[in-house]
């Protein structure tokens, strides 16, 4: 997606999928992570929690997932 910016292309197909698959791998991630921890892993004191906000904000902020999946099908459709 940022190559595509970069060539001055258009890369919002691009960047939907980005974004996407790395808001998914940040959850999956920390939520892995928070399991790991138990209890612990919920408690402000373990920075494994502010992980896992910061990861769901990204699912929600500047798109949600849900919108980044419309675009991407809308432009599969459209091809």
């Amino acid at each position: 997606a940022a190559w595509l910016k970069d060539q001055g292309e258009n890369y919002t197909l691009a960047g939907s999928m980005a974004k996407l698959f790395a808001s998914k791998v940040a959850m999956d991630v920390t939520v892995e992570a928070v399991q790991i921890h138990g209890g612990y892993g919920f408690v402000k004191e373990y920075h494994v929690e502010r992980l896992m906000r910061d990861a769901k904000i990204t699912q929600i902020y500047e798109g949600t997932s849900e919108v980044q999946r419309i675009v991407i099908s809308r432009s599969i459709l459209n091809k």
